[in-house]
């Protein structure tokens, strides 16, 4: 993986950084395909969801251990870089690496408007990688994030006041305010889930699959 310790202050005053070549091409497909052997080879209580247009698997450390065909997820949790940014990012040594997703997603023939595909921030906190295994083009479903001035009054104030719902819907009508991440097999971003995003949407024919891990300070 690419070294991202240099992007510790990038994030932390825009919220989401966009690294293109986080993994190389070749790695990319390595883990394209040893993802796919996962889909077929994982139980169905692995699942977070398991239907014809969206699959995704949720999983833990000890999973990585116990499950062979999950095994090369182990270096993702055990990574000293990752565990060195986010300690660093949170400013604390008290931080996990959670879980981590890996989600194929295609197109329903339906383009809907409610959440995750609506701007919004949330109310539990996490740094977030989401890593790209095969590229993402214009209508590929790439992750959306608000540029830095829309993550301003509304949320400082909810977040001060602690009146924030487990998603905060942020309306955003300036397209030109808006980042839509897309780029070729290895491209990662980092965010932070205060920033106002979405979850990107597959309008196309092509697949997507990522790869994300999701890390906080503890609890």
């Amino acid at each position: 993986m690419k070294n991202i310790k240099n992007f510790v202050e990038e994030v932390k005053v825009n919220g989401y950084k966009k690294i293109p070549d986080f993994l190389t091409s070749d790695e990319a497909k390595e883990i394209e395909a040893l993802t796919l052997e996962a889909f077929n080879l994982a139980e169905e209580s692995q699942y977070h969801i398991n239907e014809e247009y969206s699959k995704v698997l949720s999983i833990n450390k000890e999973d990585t251990k116990n499950f062979s065909y999950l095994n090369f997820l182990n270096d993702f949790f055990v990574d000293p870089m990752l565990e060195d940014f986010i300690k660093e990012y949170f400013e604390t040594e008290d931080i996990e690496i959670v879980k981590i997703f890996l989600a194929e997603s295609s197109n329903t023939g339906e383009e809907v408007n409610v959440l995750p595909y609506k701007m919004h921030f949330d109310k539990t906190r996490y740094l977030k990688f989401i890593i790209y295994l095969r590229d993402v083009k214009k209508g590929d479903g790439g992750t959306t994030f608000a540029k830095k001035e829309w993550n301003t009054k509304l949320q400082e104030e909810l977040l001060a006041r602690d009146a924030l719902k487990e998603e905060n819907v942020v309306e955003v009508y300036d397209m030109s305010a808006v980042d839509e991440i897309i780029g070729p097999a290895g491209t990662c971003t980092i965010f932070d889930t205060n920033i106002t995003h979405k979850a990107g949407q597959v309008l196309g024919n092509n697949k997507r699959l990522v790869l994300r891990i999701d890390t906080r300070k503890k609890v």
